[in-house]
């Protein structure tokens, strides 16, 4: 597989630079590499980067459960890329403070936990900044064809241009998250028949998002608090954001679960998934194919076989 299809294919934002806008976050502020949640992966050899860019791929399209591709892109201080286009896409902060610039408007300051959508063509750059490293899961149109010719010219970010920018902060963000979790989470605690306990449950995105995919959840699990075993007539993808977690596969082996972790069950296929008895749990659901809706439940896994899984 290709690390790089071509800079619209990867690009990402970027890292810490204020505490406010037009101010620089201090370097005893700033996230260091042994901070990150989701693990790096391997560097991009690519002249559109600017500093050391590394590319995690999670997720490539397939026709069974047909969810956009998904990687994570992960900026060291100082990185950043160039200008560029790509089909659309939704940002998922997961870790540090980082840049985002579309042409003709200002840098915006992302942080731990914003969601950002990036239409298609859009012309931006994004990278870190020097005090801080940053990471993003990107889940985006990997097929988008341009169907003009845009005639962007150079599209490079001057370290003039890098160094003087004028920021503000994201516009739509929300509240600021709670207990340490990566993404806001509900505010309530949802007690259901197909849980053994209360979760916490919100969204992250809807259907109608600029990638073309399904919408996107995030489930808190507090420790030891699974869901009954069910079927999703489109099958289910989950990432695991926090904590350690659970996900079976009926006839398979159970999965334990980390940060960065990626678990897809087949549309019409039984599984279950939670959290470890000593973990708080949260991950990304996503009912893939949304044009097959449905999910059927049945029954809890019993507590004498709960109590049998491996231990975080």
């Amino acid at each position: 597989m290709r690390l790089i299809h071509n800079i619209t294919m990867i690009a990402l934002t970027a890292l810490t630079v204020a505490a406010c806008a037009g101010k620089k976050e201090s370097a005893a502020t700033g996230t260091t590499r042994e901070e990150l949640t989701f693990p790096v992966g391997e560097r991009i050899e690519s002249a559109a980067f600017t500093g050391e860019a590394f590319l995690r791929p999670m997720i490539q399209t397939d026709t069974v459960f047909n969810f956009p591709t998904t990687n994570t892109v992960t900026f060291a201080p100082g990185a950043h890329s160039g200008w560029h286009r790509h089909g659309g896409m939704v940002v998922l902060v997961t870790d540090g403070v980082g840049l985002y610039q579309e042409e003709g408007k200002p840098a915006q300051i992302l942080r731990r936990g914003d969601v950002l959508q990036i239409p298609a063509g859009v012309r931006h750059w994004h990278g870190a900044t020097k005090d801080s490293w940053f990471s993003q899961m990107v889940v985006y149109d990997a097929s988008w064809q341009p169907t003009e010719d845009y005639n962007d010219g150079d599209n490079t970010v001057s370290d003039e241009y890098y160094n003087n920018l004028e920021t503000v902060e994201f516009a739509e963000r929300g509240e600021a998250n709670a207990d340490g979790l990566m993404f806001r989470p509900g505010d309530e605690m949802l007690t259901l028949p197909t849980f053994n306990g209360a979760i916490r449950l919100s969204d992250l995105t809807t259907e109608s998002n600029v990638c073309g995919g399904p919408g996107m959840h995030y489930v808190v699990f507090e420790p030891g608090v699974i869901n009954a075993w069910h079927t999703h007539a489109g099958g289910q993808v989950l990432i695991c954001t926090d904590g350690i977690g659970y996900h079976q596969i009926e006839g398979q082996p159970v999965e334990v679960m980390h940060p960065g972790d990626v678990a897809m069950c087949p549309p019409d296929v039984k599984h279950w998934h939670g959290a470890t008895p000593g973990s708080r749990f949260a991950h990304i659901a996503a009912n893939s194919n949304p044009d097959r809706p449905g999910v059927e439940w049945f029954e809890l896994l019993s507590k004498e076989e709960y109590n049998k899984l491996p231990k975080e």
